[in-house]
C-alpha cells in the first residue's frame, strides 16, 4: 500500500505541476494534505498565495547501524544510506519518494527496488550492504518537491577481507566402498573463523567422474562448511578440493579421502529408528530420548558377514561420549548372522547433531561408515517460539456460509527448533466454525474457518489457538537447561536477579487463557476459560516455578501448560456504504477527495474487492481509477490496519459546471455497490 500510495503521490505531482499558468511558484492552491504538503491554503489560481524562496535540498548521508558516519562497507558491516528532504522554505518534507542509485553494479540496495519514503522528519533511509567487487564508488538519491528535483551524492568505498581456508578435515579418512564421510573446512579471516556466510564449493575427480558425490556449494555457519562425500565405486585415493571466493579473490585447500574398493570388504550404513532425540528427561509420547542405529557388515563379495566385531565412536570426539553427555551403548557389538548390527545413541542435556563412525575391528585397512546426522533438541513448543496466522483475514464472510480462511500455526521448542510430528494444537472461534485440532507436520498444521452463525455484530471474530507446551526462561549459565537460584523467569535487564515491574517481563504464565472476544483483556461473560480458574476470573496466579522439561533437577509441579495466540479475523460484508465530503473545486484544479468505502458494520470490504472509479463527464477527471482491497489480519484488542478510505484526485477542467464520481464496488463472490458523489466546479 505504501508503495501505491508513494506513487500516486508522484503521479498527482506531475498533474498538479501541469496546472495553473505558467509563473513559477512553489505554492499550489488548495487544502495542503499528506500527499501535497506543499499547498498554500489559499483558494486562489496558480501564482496566488505566498511564494516561497529557493529550491528543495536534499543531504545524504552514509552511517552504519548504530547511526556513526562511514566511509566504508564490508560484508559483515552494511551501511544505511540516509536522505533528507527539505522544501524551499528548508522544512522537512514527509511521504516523498527518494529513490537511490548506486555506482557499484554488484550491490543490491535493501529494499532491491531502491525507493523509499521520507518520515515525519523527512527522512527516507535504505540498507547499503558491499557488493562483490573492491573499489570506491558513489551513491546518488534522488527526490521531487513540488516538481523540482533535489539530488544528494556520498562516496564511498568497498573493502573485502583476506580470506585462508584450513587443513580439511575428512571423517573418517579411508572410506569403506559405499561409505559415507564428512569433509569439513573453516574460512577464516585474520586467524578467526568469518562469521558472514560465504558459499564454499567442494570438488573431486571421482566426484568430475560420477563415481562419487559431494553436497556442492555449502553455506558456511560460523566459518564453517561441511559437505558429505558419498562414495559411489571411487576406490582409489580421491583429492578433495575446497575454494571460497570474496571480492574477486579465490583461495583453495586440498585434502585426501582413501576410499577402498568393494573387494577389501565394506561396512553400510542402514538406518536409525529416528533422527530426532529429545533432551535428556524431556522425553514423551513421540519424543523418544534414544535412536537406535543399525549397520551390515559385506564381505569382499558383496555378502553379508556375521561374527564380526563393530566398534562405534561419536564422529566429533572419536569416542563413545561427546558434548552434553550423550553415549553409545553398546560401543562395540557383533554382527548378527543377517551381517546387521546395531547401538543406541541416548541423548544428553545440550541441543545438538551429530553421526556416529562404525569400523570393523582388526580390518586393515581400517574399514569404516558413517551415520546419518541425529538432532538433539527438546521438543516442547514454548510460548515464545508459537506463532498463529491466518491466510484472508477479511473474508466475505457476513453474508455467506463458506471457507474463509486457512488458520496455520507454527510451533518451536526452546531452541529454536520445530516441534515433533504429532504436536497437537486446538482451536476455538467466537464466530463461524473451525476445526477443532490439527497435528504439526515439519513444526506447522493448519485448519479451516468457515464463515457462519454465530456473527457478531461488529463483524469481528477472535481466534483462539493454544496447546500444551513449557514457559520461556533466560539461561542465565548457558547450559540449555534451568538451574533454580541462577536461571530467571524474567527478562533480568538490569542483571540485578530481582523481578522489577514494569520494565521488566516475566515469563512465569497462569496455567489458564481464555477466548476474549470482546477484547478487553479480562473474561466476561460468555468466553470460555480452558484451565484451573482457581479465582473465577480466568487469571490463577503462576506458581513462580519454571514449567518444562528443561528442569534440572525435577521437582513436583506441572511440565506443562498452555502456550497459545489469538488473532481478529474479520466477516466483512458484501454491500458497500460509500460517502465523501462534498466535492467542491475551482476550473483548472486538481482536488483531493478521500472515499470512504465501508461494510454495512464500519469494517473493510472483503480481500480482493474491486473498488473502480470513474467520473461522469469530461468537465473532470479522476486518478487513480480503481484500487484492490487488500488481506489484513487483526490484533485481538487493537485497531484493524484495514483501509476504509480511499484517497483518489479529482482535476476540475477549465469550464465550470457539475459531474459526478462514480465509484464501483465488486466483492469477490459478485456483489456490486454503486454511488454518484456530486462535483461542483466552480469559476
Amino acid at each position: 500500500m505504501q508503495t501505491r500510495v508513494a506513487i500516486l503521490a508522484v503521479v498527482l505531482a506531475t498533474i498538479l505541476a501541469g496546472c495553473g499558468s505558467s509563473d513559477s511558484t512553489d505554492c499550489i492552491p488548495g487544502t495542503p494534505t499528506a500527499l501535497f504538503p506543499d499547498r498554500c491554503t489559499s483558494s486562489g489560481t496558480s501564482g496566488s498565495g505566498d511564494t516561497a524562496v529557493g529550491s528543495p535540498t536534499l543531504a545524504l548521508a552514509l552511517t552504519n547501524s548504530s547511526g556513526a558516519s562511514i566511509t566504508q562497507v564490508a560484508p559483515d558491516q552494511a551501511g544505511v544510506l540516509k536522505a533528507s528532504v527539505k522544501n524551499a522554505s528548508g522544512a522537512a518534507v514527509a511521504n516523498a519518494v527518494v529513490t537511490f542509485t548506486t555506482t557499484d553494479s554488484s550491490a543490491a540496495l535493501v529494499p532491491s527496488s531502491g525507493t523509499a519514503l521520507t518520515d515525519a522528519s523527512g527522512v527516507a533511509q535504505v540498507g547499503l550492504p558491499a557488493g562483490t567487487q573492491n573499489g570506491a564508488f558513489t551513491v546518488t538519491a534522488n527526490a521531487t518537491v513540488s516538481g523540482t528535483a533535489a539530488k544528494g551524492t556520498v562516496n564511498y568505498t568497498v573493502a573485502f577481507p583476506t580470506l585462508t581456508l584450513s587443513a580439511l578435515s575428512i571423517n573418517p579418512a579411508t572410506l569403506s566402498s559405499g561409505g559415507n564421510a564428512s569433509v569439513g573446512v573453516t574460512v577464516s579471516s585474520g586467524g578467526s573463523p568469518y562469521a558472514p556466510t560465504l558459499a564454499v564449493s567442494f570438488a573431486s575427480p571421482c566426484v568430475a567422474a560420477g563415481k562419487a558425490t559431494m553436497g556442492s556449494p555449502v553455506m558456511t555457519q560460523s566459518g564453517v562448511a561441511t559437505a558429505s562425500y558419498v562414495d559411489k565405486g571411487c576406490g582409489v585415493a580421491d583429492v578433495i578440493t575446497a575454494s571460497v571466493t570474496l571480492g574477486g579473490a579465490t583461495v583453495t585447500q586440498t585434502g585426501t579421502i582413501t576410499v577402498l574398493p568393494a573387494s577389501a570388504g565394506s561396512i553400510k550404513f542402514v538406518s536409525a529408528n529416528t533422527t530426532t532425540i529429545a533432551l535428556k528427561g524431556t522425553g514423551g509420547v513421540g519424543r523418544q530420548e534414544f535412536s537406535t542405529l543399525t549397520f551390515t557388515v559385506y564381505d569382499t563379495t558383496g555378502n553379508v558377514v556375521a561374527g564380526k566385531l563393530i566398534d562405534f565412536v561419536f564422529a566429533d570426539s572419536n569416542s563413545a561420549t561427546t558434548v552434553g553427555g550423550l553415549t553409545l551403548n553398546p560401543s562395540s557389538a557383533t554382527s548378527a548372522a543377517d551381517g546387521t548390527v546395531t547401538t543406541l545413541v541416548t541423548a544428553g542435556t545440550i541441543p545438538t547433531s551429530v553421526r556416529v563412525v562404525a569400523s570393523v575391528r582388526g580390518s586393515s585397512p581400517l574399514l569404516t561408515t558413517l551415520s546419518n546426522v541425529l538432532v538433539i533438541s527438546s521438543g516442547v513448543p514454548d510460548q515464545r517460539h508459537f506463532s498463529l496466522a491466518t491466510s484472508v483475514g477479511n473474508c466475505e464472510g457476513w453474508d455467506y456460509v463458506q471457507p474463509c480462511s486457512t488458520v496455520t500455526v507454527v510451533l518451536g521448542d526452546h531452541f529454536g527448533n520445530t516441534v515433533p510430528d504429532g504436536t497437537a494444537v486446538n482451536f476455538t472461534t467466537e464466530g463461524g466454525v473451525i476445526e477443532p485440532s490439527c497435528l504439526t507436520a515439519a513444526g506447522t498444521c493448519s485448519v479451516q474457518l468457515w464463515s457462519g452463525n454465530p456473527r457478531p455484530t461488529s463483524g469481528r471474530v477472535t481466534v483462539l489457538a493454544y496447546a500444551l507446551g513449557e514457559e520461556d526462561f533466560i539461561d542465565r549459565n548457558n547450559n540449555n537447561v534451568f538451574d533454580p537460584g541462577v536461571d530467571t523467569l524474567f527478562d533480568d535487564t538490569n542483571g540485578n536477579n530481582v523481578f522489577e515491574p514494569p520494565g521488566e517481563t516475566s515469563f512465569d504464565k497462569s496455567p489458564d487463557i481464555f477466548r476474549d472476544d470482546n477484547e478487553d483483556g479480562n473474561l466476561s461473560p460468555g468466553e470460555p476459560c480452558i484451565g484451573p480458574n482457581s479465582n473465577g476470573d480466568c487469571k490463577t496466579p503462576g506458581d513462580n516455578q519454571y514449567n518444562g522439561v528443561l528442569r534440572i533437577p525435577q521437582v513436583p509441579s506441572a511440565q506443562s501448560l498452555y502456550v497459545w495466540s489469538h488473532l481478529v479475523q474479520t466477516f466483512s460484508g458484501s454491500f458497500a456504504n460509500i460517502s465523501s465530503a462534498p466535492i467542491v473545486c475551482t476550473t483548472n484544479s486538481t482536488l483531493d477527495v478521500p472515499v470512504q468505502i465501508t461494510d454495512q458494520r464500519g469494517n473493510s470490504m472483503p480481500a480482493d474487492t474491486s473498488i473502480a472509479f470513474e467520473v461522469s463527464s469530461d468537465l473532470a477527471t479522476v486518478a487513480p481509477d480503481g484500487y484492490t482491497v487488500r488481506n489484513f489480519v487483526g490484533d485481538v484488542g487493537g485497531l484493524l490496519p484495514a483501509p476504509t478510505s480511499y484517497l483518489v484526485a479529482v482535476g476540475c477542467g477549465l469550464q465550470a459546471g457539475s459531474a459526478s464520481l462514480v465509484v464501483t464496488v465488486t466483492t469477490p463472490n459478485g456483489d456490486i455497490s454503486t454511488a454518484s458523489l456530486p462535483i461542483t466546479i466552480n469559476p
